[in-house]
């Protein structure tokens, strides 16, 4: 959430990193000191935040903010020009980040390994005329990479920045890797053709260095990786097991125990899943960290609180019954697919993530076109122009996924009925009529074709 404030200074003295305790006897309390002589607001907050802290000055024209941290990483300093700089900070640092007309500047405490930051950024930017993620991109990149690395190598700086900043410049361009081509697709509407064996350096991808843990994304990018793996079929595929497997593809133990923790998390946070306590109890003995057995009570507790939120719509209770209309008006009811498993895909026309879901969809439906399961794509769209816009979209589709508007949309009873707060959002209904998942998978998640396969054996 940004805070603002309007008190700017010609020289703002601000000592930031929100926390406790502004004692400097504490070694692990780090400070960073920015001298600001241009007007305008700039912030400072751990990189890979998707929200921004702005410094804020008090009344006397200082602001002292400290934090402990236990081990290094990266903070994000955004200056009044709204330009970005990597600041690599460690336990008991005293920094200092200037910034005139001339630009930014740093000093104190690690001042080499920041100036070098911002010197040597790896953005994976190339000739326009090069198309985005083709073989040319790949080597291009790939050289500029092993040109930061040989500078980083060759310097005088630290050892430990020297390792993680090498892990932080690998992870940068895994990142670009696994995610730029859906991106690219999704916000620019543009045709991604990926050359032939492009995702062939996750077959040596290593996970066994214990400070991956302080790349800023570490955990989203891993977890991209490890799906990635299951739909190139270099890794099994179980929706029963899938944390043990991708715990199986980490060397190192921390870094395991805290892939497993932000796992469960992340699990939850995508909303009540039934089958938490069963993966709780596989992986358990992989979390070793102390830190990470303390997060798996703070985890029970959670999910207790989240099946007391969903308690209607648990695994094997009665889904609700639902009536839709199609692009002419014809109405649906949940009683004409009676016997059939039913996926129910609620979505809306603004939701880009759900767009570029549906391609998925269209295409599993296609591929279980003779299997009693049916796909229903149930559009929460309302108003006039919202419901144009639908039709509009989906007029002429002609797969094997029925295409339904729900009358009142995200205010209907049926959104209601399976709390319905954020899409997309897949369910998962039995041949009885029975809710099986009320949380499923996304259709590009090959685990959910797996689990409607073994329903219907």
């Amino acid at each position: 959430m940004m805070k603002y404030s309007y008190n700017i200074g010609l020289i703002l003295l601000v000592l930031a990193f929100a926390g406790t305790g502004c004692q400097k006897t504490k070694t692990n309390d780090t400070w960073v000191t920015f001298q600001v002589s241009r007007a305008g607001n700039f912030y400072f907050q751990p990189e890979g935040e998707p929200e921004y802290e702005k410094v804020i000055p008090d009344s006397s024209g200082r602001c002292i903010f400290t934090t402990k941290l236990e081990e290094s990483g990266y903070y994000q300093y955004t200056n009044t020009k709204q330009q970005f700089y990597s600041v690599y900070c460690v336990p008991g640092a005293r920094m200092e980040i200037c910034e005139d007309s001339s630009g930014v500047t740093f000093r104190g405490d690690l001042a080499a390994e920041n100036t070098f930051l911002a010197e040597n950024r790896f953005t994976a930017v190339v000739p326009e005329e090069i198309p985005a993620y083709s073989e040319e991109w790949i080597k291009i990149n790939t050289a500029e990479q092993n040109r930061l690395l040989e500078k980083l190598n060759t310097s005088d700086l630290s050892s430990e920045f020297i390792q993680v900043q090498t892990l932080k410049y690998r992870y940068d361009f895994y990142r670009q890797l696994l995610e730029g081509p859906a991106l690219r697709s999704m916000f620019m509407d543009e045709e991604i053709n990926l050359p032939d064996h492009y995702y062939d350096f996750l077959k040596d991808l290593k996970f066994d260095h214990p400070f991956i843990t302080r790349v800023p994304k570490w955990f989203p990018t891993m977890l991209a990786a490890f799906e990635r793996m299951e739909k190139e079929e270099m890794i099994e595929v179980s929706p029963e097991r899938y944390m043990e497997i991708y715990a199986g593809k980490i060397e190192n133990e921390k870094v395991r125990s805290r892939f497993l923790v932000h796992l469960l998390n992340f699990t939850l946070d995508k909303g009540y899943s039934e089958d938490l306590p069963a993966h709780i109890a596989r992986v358990r003995p992989l979390i070793t960290d102390p830190a990470d057995v303390q997060q798996l009570a703070v985890l029970e507790t959670r999910y207790r609180q989240a099946r007391e939120a969903n308690q209607t719509i648990l695994r094997g209770m009665p889904a609700p019954a639902f009536e839709a209309v199609d692009v002419k008006g014809n109405k649906y009811t949940s009683d004409q697919f009676k016997e059939k498993v039913q996926v129910l895909d609620f979505w809306f026309t603004g939701c880009i993530p759900c767009r570029a879901e549906q391609p998925y969809m269209e295409k599993l439906a296609e591929e279980l076109k003779d299997r009693p399961v049916v796909f229903i794509a149930l559009s929460l769209d309302t108003g006039e122009e919202l419901t144009g816009l639908w039709k509009q979209m989906v007029r002429n589709k002609e797969g094997k996924e029925y295409h339904l508007n729900v009358p009142e949309g995200f205010k209907s009873y049926l959104a209601k009925a399976y709390s319905i707060r954020a899409v997309p959002r897949i369910i998962i209904i039995d041949q009885k009529g029975k809710i099986v998942d009320a949380y499923a998978k996304r259709p590009s998640d090959p685990k959910l074709k797996v689990q409607l396969l073994e329903l219907m054996q």
